[in-house]
């Protein structure tokens, strides 16, 4: 096994630990009907963010393309800024779950290649499937509040890969299976960015590109951290 290294991921970083009042949501819906809602109005924001982007948001015109009254909105999201919050952290939320459940120890591949074949597959959906995802992106750069968002959600994803990855080269120290997963990580949204967000006309071969360049990481830590388990 690796050398001190926890086979689950972390627990949960509180993402919104230090995010401020205002960005917080006015209530979170129980009922299957509130969540519903809630949902309608995060993908109108979605909808209207893809359209014209996220200078000419605002919360009427939210309000409208969700087909719910502007009161109706407050009463889940207190101002604009929450509303692209909830956005960015349902975004990051499905990317970790992703990442979580394909782990091997969570019944996710059984071989090492087929683990990052499908890693890479899925969260190209993640990202192909959020509308408006090039000017959040730009958002998160631009907002401290969502840096520290995508802060935490890094070092999470980045534990729960290192994680498998440690399963599958039994030998590699701690630091070996961070800094791959870490690297792995990096290219990956940056190719999966040019893919996907940017709307590359090679996107296909970006992301087959990202998949052999995740391949040559993990069997150079095979080669130095010992044989995937059988």
């Amino acid at each position: 096994m690796v050398k001190n290294a926890n086979p689950r991921p972390k627990p949960p970083h509180k993402t919104a630990s230090r995010a401020a009042a205002h960005l917080s949501p006015r209530r979170l819906p129980l009922q299957a009907r509130g969540k519903e809602t809630r949902e309608t109005i995060l993908r109108a924001a979605g909808a209207e963010i893809e359209r014209a982007g996220l200078a000419s948001l605002t919360t009427k015109r939210i309000a409208s393309a969700a087909g719910v009254s502007v009161g109706a909105l407050y009463e889940y999201f207190p101002n604009k800024k929450a509303i692209v919050y909830a956005l960015v952290s349902d975004w990051l939320k499905r990317g970790f779950d992703t990442l979580d459940r394909l782990h091997p120890l969570r019944g996710g591949s059984q071989d090492l290649l087929g683990y990052l074949s499908k890693q890479i597959d899925e969260m190209a959906a993640i990202y192909a499937s959020q509308p408006g995802l090039s000017a959040l992106l730009t958002a998160i750069a631009s907002d401290p509040e969502l840096v520290e968002a995508l802060r935490a959600h890094d070092d999470r994803s980045v534990n729960t890969t290192a994680s498998a990855l440690a399963h599958f080269a039994p030998g590699a120290t701690q630091e070996q299976a961070l800094s791959t997963a870490r690297t792995i990580a990096i290219i990956g949204h940056e190719l999966l960015n040019e893919a996907i967000t940017k709307g590359a006309s090679d996107g296909g071969r970006q992301i087959e590109n990202l998949k052999v360049c995740a391949f040559a990481l993990a069997s150079r830590l095979l080669l130095e951290g010992g044989a995937s388990k059988p």
